[in-house]
């Protein structure tokens, strides 16, 4: 527990520095994590991959099934096993015994992430009424025409609107305009090659005249100075 409590003592002065509260929860053994694991509780999880009964990589799988967007950080003296955590969507890992430079480093992208995840919701106006929308299951959003579709990782939710709404409706939830049709949920950016994005499983398309104010709102988010 010496690495959990040194963990805390940093998030505490990562808070006092810049102005948030942490409440902070210590766990030696996975299992009992994982039983009294709430949604709504944790935004961080910091992991150690070396733990009893249940090492860190499957608490992480396990995990995933209760709650497929908290953020998690990898804590470890094993460096190779930390490259895993793309398997379980991990955001980054720390390395065993953590430095605060170092876990200064990795705090503005986690908290922004949190934020992004914090369960808000939307509604949209469908025919006949609304339908209630989580901002942090929304992969993107696109407009054809005059109908706006919101891509869902398991469906798509068909609504009326401008894209230039939704994105206001959605500012300071991380979400960025690529180009003219497509407004993205950074949170789900697997990656960015020349002109395309690409999430999960969907290559967009970035715009010539946007891509680099694209760029710049996307290092603004994960770097820690975007308004989310």
């Amino acid at each position: 527990m010496q690495a959990a409590e040194l963990l805390k003592s940093y998030l505490f002065r990562y808070g006092a520095e810049n102005g948030i509260e942490f409440d902070v929860g210590l766990y030696s053994d996975a299992e009992l994590f994982l039983k009294e694991y709430k949604k709504e509780y944790p935004a961080i999880v910091f992991l150690d991959i070396e733990l009893p009964n249940i090492d860190g990589l499957t608490a992480a799988r396990l995990l995933r099934e209760q709650d497929s967007s908290v953020v998690i950080i990898f804590v470890t003296k094993m460096v190779q096993y930390a490259a895993k955590g793309y398997e379980v969507d991990a955001l980054d890992f720390l390395v065993k015994p953590v430095k605060y430079p170092e876990f200064v480093m990795k705090m503005p992208r986690a908290v922004n992430i949190a934020r992004m995840n914090e369960g808000a919701g939307i509604f949209v106006p469908v025919n006949n009424g609304f339908y209630r929308v989580a901002v942090d299951k929304i992969l993107f959003v696109e407009i054809m025409g005059h109908s706006l579709k919101y891509r869902l990782a398991d469906r798509v939710v068909e609504a009326r609107g401008t894209l230039k709404k939704v994105q206001k409706v959605l500012e300071g939830h991380g979400f960025i305009r690529c180009n003219s049709c497509y407004l993205v949920n950074t949170r789900y950016i697997d990656s960015v090659q020349g002109y395309q994005v690409n999430i999960k499983g969907f290559s967009l398309k970035i715009s010539q005249p946007r891509r680099k104010e694209f760029m710049k709102e996307l290092m603004d988010i994960y770097l820690g100075s975007g308004q989310v």
